[in-house]
């Protein structure tokens, strides 16, 4: 009997089928369907196995399963060996089929998100479970990797892209930056393609990277699928009105101090990543450059927008 089949029978359930996803995963994960005898009803499940030195998530959904419950729908946590995770299929992410909504569909489905997020900033800390995030050189290092492995493939890399990174954290002193909000648990990963849409709820999925930090955090990471000026205006303002809604009124300061080091820090992360995305075949050269330049754009424009009203 297979380790996977004994889990299934452990929850009273029969294993139907299991099909692996195919992707860009720390782990291999399947969409898999079982009976439940007692209800003859089968079930849609994801079955996840953590792979080596990617497996903070189970320890997060032991430790916080009374905070992280609310958001998630994990069903059972297996901590070893194999470390694995069951949750509900939740069907498609929210960023497929995202960029076909139109404007307004858009800001309510981003509000839905935010809202959701303010929720779980709202829940009373939990300084002695999680680590505290801090800003530091790591993605701009990785990031100036990737452009430079990128140079040396592709003649359209441009060296301006590498130029932009280094002033921004240079003249802002970004690895050194001390966030100035109050610390909330962070879900540390909320792009749009780890959250679903499902029984009228926002559900969030991959908890590896939660922690202590500004709830700018997670705002910053969610603006990384957003690709137009007014989403990215509206994103902070309704979010910072979530705020207000549950008593928290920040200063202009500590808002947009966050909002915008961690915007430019999480630019220059996702930026690498869809470098590695695009050399791992998941992108056209039309796509990347597309990506690039927004997101160059941006860092641009806040590193500017920072030192002209003096938020740092």
């Amino acid at each position: 009997m297979s380790h996977v089949v004994r889990r299934f029978k452990e929850l009273n359930l029969k294993l139907l089928s299991k099909k692996e996803i195919v992707g860009a995963h720390a782990g291999k994960i399947y969409k898999v369907e079982a009976l439940r005898e007692s209800e003859n009803a089968i079930l849609r499940y994801i079955y996840k196995e953590f792979a080596h030195g990617r497996n903070k998530e189970v320890e997060i959904h032991m430790d916080l399963a009374d905070r992280v419950k609310p958001f998630s729908r994990v069903v059972n946590v297996w901590d070893g060996p194999p470390q694995a995770m069951l949750m509900w299929d939740l069907g498609s992410p929210v960023k497929e089929g995202f960029y076909a909504l139109s404007a307004e569909e858009k800001k309510v489905m981003i509000g839905d998100v935010l809202t959701r997020l303010a929720l779980l900033h709202n829940m009373s800390p939990s300084q002695d479970k999680l680590p505290i995030h801090r800003v530091s050189s790591e993605w701009r290092d990785w990031c100036l990797d990737q452009l430079r492995r990128l140079s040396s493939r592709k003649s359209w890399a441009l060296p301006g892209w590498e130029k932009t990174i280094l002033e921004a954290y240079e003249q802002l002193n970004i690895p050194y930056y001390q966030t100035k909000c109050p610390a909330v648990i962070t879900h540390g990963d909320p792009h749009l393609e780890n959250v679903f849409y499902k029984d009228d709820e926002i559900w969030f999925i991959d908890w590896e990277w939660a922690a202590m930090g500004s709830p700018l955090r997670d705002v910053t990471i969610l603006m990384q699928d957003l690709y137009d000026n007014d989403l990215v205006s509206f994103v902070p303002a309704f979010y910072r009105e979530c705020l207000r809604e549950r008593g928290i009124d920040l200063t202009d300061d500590d808002f947009w101090s966050d909002w915008g080091y961690l915007y430019i820090d999480h630019l220059t992360m996702m930026l690498a990543w869809e470098v590695e995305k695009y050399f791992q075949g998941y992108a056209s050269d039309e796509e990347i450059q597309k990506i690039i330049d927004w997101k160059i754009g941006e860092i641009e424009r806040v590193t500017e927008m920072l030192e002209t009203k003096g938020w740092k």
